[in-house]
């Protein structure tokens, strides 16, 4: 299945999206802001980015953009 990488600075939410996501077989990493995220993301692409919108430190849409000037064919869900 897919590696997922999600970032949203709401940790029950993160939690619930991890849960759903591992238990239909995917392999999922999380991060609680943009910044963390795109961090987690250089050091091992996902296969696919879920992100918030609005978080501290550097907001989904931020990171969407610094994402795709690094990384243009990542797959972004937001």
């Amino acid at each position: 299945m897919a590696r997922i990488l999600i970032f949203d600075d709401d940790r029950d939410l993160r939690d619930v999206v991890r849960t759903i996501l591992e238990e239909a077989g995917h392999e999922v990493q999380d991060a609680a802001d943009g910044y963390a995220g795109v961090e987690m993301y250089r050091a091992d692409p996902a296969d696919v980015v879920i992100t918030d919108i609005r978080m501290p430190e550097k907001t989904g849409n931020e990171a969407i953009m610094e994402l795709r000037t690094e990384f243009p064919e990542v797959k972004i869900i937001a």
